[in-house]
């Protein structure tokens, strides 16, 4: 009677964990899918666990991805080669992913473990979702020019609490202080507020993550510049005539960590070189970068 209960639990038991497993061989077979190029891929999503969740970011960048494919098989030559950079940019992802769906599949691991890597597999999705939505802006705007441009006059003081506002949440993460500085204080400009608003986000998310907790950052502009001030880690040298190229991170394995994908800084030139502004930056190691530009 004992060895029959016993084989019967360890049925039910078999059986249950074949259950709770399918999905994560699923998403690891969907991984396996998109690494060789099949954007097609979808996996269950249904429900509102944590697997459901995993699986809903993997679809949403499994189709921007692809979205982001199609839209670049027709474009000029320099923009293939973005398309280039963007399938080796995807690859270290990718394996991570495969890597932890590889360990939850054979690894018994303990519930905070599983959810740690759940939350790595479901956190590196959302990063290549990022990615391809800042390459289709990046894009967008090599392909349509000025048809997308629509400078109007702005009152710069309120553009800069603006930028501010939009950076809350992120500047709270690490308890970072943002001081506005506007001179003079009625000053008035032309520009693209969307574009502009962008352009300033990302030089603000460069400069959080450069910076360490409860630092401070300057937001300042002038009648002839607009600048972001850091005093954060700095940017050599060698690299400051580089930062600006798409896909260049300085430090890559920081900048992954942070989420960044390496395209912020050329979507910043593109949109200030449509201004007719002038992008620059300044920088020494241990005393932080300003990045600014001359309008």
């Amino acid at each position: 009677m004992t060895l029959v209960l016993l084989l019967l639990t360890g049925t039910i038991l078999f059986f249950s964990l074949l259950k709770i497993m399918a999905p994560l061989t699923k998403l690891r077979e969907a991984a396996v899918s998109v690494s060789e190029g099949n954007y097609d891929i979808q996996v269950p999503a249904e429900g509102d666990t944590e697997l459901a969740q995993v699986g809903k970011s993997f679809n949403q960048m499994s189709s921007k991805v692809k979205e982001q494919i199609e839209c670049l098989s027709t474009v000029n030559h320099t923009q293939r080669q973005l398309m280039g950079s963007l399938a080796h940019e995807l690859k270290t992802p990718m394996t991570s992913i495969l890597g932890y769906a590889d360990t939850l599949l054979t690894v018994r691991l303990q519930r905070q473990q599983q959810e740690r890597a759940l939350s790595y597999i479901s956190s590196e999705c959302r990063r290549l979702s990022r990615l391809s939505v800042k390459m289709l802006e990046l894009t967008g705007l090599y392909e349509t020019g000025e048809s997308r441009f629509a400078p109007t006059e702005n009152s710069v003081k309120a553009f800069l609490e603006d930028s501010r506002q939009l950076n809350l949440c992120r500047l709270k993460e690490k308890n970072i202080c943002l001081e506005l500085q506007c001179e003079p204080a009625d000053l008035k400009k032309n520009f693209d507020k969307d574009l502009m608003l962008s352009l300033v986000n990302n030089f603000i998310d460069n400069a959080v993550k450069a910076s360490a907790d409860n630092s401070k950052l300057i937001l300042a502009a002038t009648a002839g510049k607009l600048m972001v001030q850091d005093f954060g880690k700095g940017i050599p040298a060698e690299d400051l005539d580089k930062v600006t190229e798409a896909f260049y991170m300085v430090d890559k394995s920081r900048s992954r960590a942070n989420g960044s994908v390496g395209l912020g800084l050329a979507l910043c030139k593109k949109i200030a070189d449509i201004h007719g502004f002038q992008m620059k930056i300044e920088s020494e190691i241990g005393k932080g970068t300003c990045v600014f530009i001359e309008w």
